[in-house]
């Protein structure tokens, strides 16, 4: 279907295109020097602005001015899926891979098998500060706000934030800064914003422990978003960590095994609390730290409710774990 569609466009704009050189023959140009010398101006054969008739050509054809690939006009490039959409929709061709949202997933929970067995982390010790931001600042939950995202506002993750920072400080004696910036007033530039508020943050406090960005899953039932913990149903979390599948990111492993090893832990303590680790193809700012994790805290279908109590018990495992206790 999709090379009926493709090819359908391109007998479009092949049309439009002879009907230029058409056009083009009968007014007397020397069409012969513009393919070979490119002596002539081709926006001005209609006598139209210049932006005008390349915002035309663009329309027709955006490979036209595609300057990826100086080997011509076409390359392999052209027959990538990424660039036919491209071509097709070129306004994503300035959304850049890693900005692409891709945490709102019903994917299974996921381990990658590792040649040597998991490492035992040691404990943070020394001036320990953890730093917790939100990418998605507007994510809430349904059941308390009646809609799944706030815009412009800050949802129910970010109450989930507050309630891990109250933990660690009060339980744990720990420095904890929480940024409650809101990065998603334009949603597909969200990593970008949030990206810049980390990059601040760490300038200043280059020697922090650990950063959490803490989300909520979506596209769940309300029974898939339950838990009961001490007879208490409650949110599940889970951890999700980048890798270099699309941009370089050659340590993301490191990521990848704190995370793991607080999955580990929470299990240990609260059983079917963790849903696991779950690997994805963008870096998630997660690159800027060997301890930058990302969380979801329940799904969409979830209470605010259910959010806090499980950022507590998160807060409890995590806490214990930068303390260094047992």
């Amino acid at each position: 279907m999709f090379f009926l569609v493709f090819a359908r466009n391109a007998v479009i704009r092949l049309s439009v295109i002879l009907a230029i050189f058409s056009l083009l023959f009968l007014t007397g140009n020397r069409f012969n020097s513009f393919i070979v010398n490119r002596q002539i101006n081709p926006y001005n054969f209609f006598s139209l602005s210049d932006n005008i008739a390349e915002w035309l050509l663009w329309a027709a054809s955006p490979l036209i001015f595609q300057k990826n690939d100086g080997n011509g006009a076409l390359s392999w490039r052209s027959f990538e899926p990424e660039f036919l959409l491209q071509s097709e929709i070129p306004l994503l061709a300035f959304i850049k891979p890693d900005e692409i949202v891709e945490t709102d997933s019903t994917e299974p929970a996921v381990t990658i098998p590792d040649e040597n067995p998991l490492i035992e982390l040691q404990p943070l010790t020394g001036r320990n500060t953890v730093f917790i931001y939100h990418t998605h600042t507007g994510e809430t939950y349904t059941l308390t706000d009646g809609m799944d995202r706030l815009e412009g506002k800050c949802g129910g993750v970010v109450t989930a934030g507050s309630t891990v920072k109250e933990v660690l400080e009060n339980n744990y004696g720990l420095k904890v800064i929480h940024s409650v910036k809101i990065h998603d007033r334009q949603y597909a530039v969200s990593y970008r914003e949030s990206e810049k508020t980390v990059r601040n943050f760490l300038s200043d406090n280059p020697k922090v422990s650990v950063i959490i960005d803490i989300h909520r899953d979506a596209g769940k039932s309300r029974k898939n978003s339950l838990v009961k913990i001490n007879g208490q149903q409650i949110a599940p979390l889970c951890f999700i960590v980048g890798s270099d599948s699309r941009q370089p990111f050659p340590n993301w492993k490191d990521n990848y095994q704190f995370a793991s090893h607080l999955s580990k832990k929470l299990d240990e303590k609260y059983p079917g609390l963790c849903l696991g680790v779950r690997i994805s193809k963008g870096r998630y700012n997660q690159f800027l730290h060997p301890r930058s994790i990302l969380v979801e805290i329940g799904s969409a279908s979830n209470s605010t409710e259910e959010a806090v109590a499980t950022a507590r018990l998160f807060a409890d495992v995590l806490g214990d774990e930068i303390s260094g206790g047992d």
